[in-house]
């Protein structure tokens, strides 16, 4: 029985935890060396270029609504009463270009201040038979503010806006059949 073989004496394995540690160190070495960072001549270069390519610089955009404040702010500074037809030209304008902010404030100046078309445009914009997410501030339509201004604009005898305000009402009895809080909500001004 010589054949029996010795064992051999174990091997030492490497820990794989120093290898890993030791790559990580190596990358943030990478990162905070070798890269890029720290070169402002490339820097400046590289916001010319995007300037120059057309897309927008965002640290020269004008704050939503700034720009319709800031024409309110002459308006009221002029005497009552206010060029409503005016100011709503203006509304259509900023919603035209995208300006959702500015637009809504002038409907809604307008609205309050006793304007017809900016009431029935703010109904409209939260009216959910003519909502569209693309033109109003509103994520989804709001059958309350709808009603609100509709009504506004009906008790000024806009024949319309009491139309509208039967309208909703419809909308409100067959919605809130089918379990929708709004709807619910909006038939309570029915009773």
């Amino acid at each position: 029985m010589s054949d029996l073989i010795e064992p051999s004496p174990p091997t030492r394995r490497p820990n794989p935890l120093i290898w890993i540690g030791l790559i990580v160190v190596g990358l943030i070495l990478y990162i905070f060396v070798a890269s890029d960072r720290g070169k402002p001549v490339e820097t400046v270069n590289k916001v010319s270029q995007i300037e120059s390519s057309g897309e927008i610089e965002r640290s020269l955009l004008i704050p939503p609504g700034m720009r319709a404040r800031e024409y309110l702010a002459q308006i009221r500074a002029g005497e009552k009463p206010y060029p409503m037809s005016d100011i709503i030209e203006k509304a259509v304008v900023y919603q035209t270009e995208g300006s959702l902010a500015d637009a809504h404030l002038l409907y809604f100046f307008s609205a309050r201040e006793g304007y017809l078309p900016a009431m029935m445009k703010m109904a409209e914009m939260a009216d959910p038979a003519f909502f569209r997410a693309e033109d109003s501030l509103l994520d989804q339509a709001d059958a309350i503010q709808a009603y609100k201004w509709y009504q506004k604009a009906a008790t000024m005898g806009h024949e319309p806006a009491v139309k509208r305000v039967k309208n909703l009402q419809q909308w409100a009895d067959t919605e809130s059949k089918t379990g929708n809080p709004d709807a619910r909500q909006l038939m309570l001004n029915f009773k």
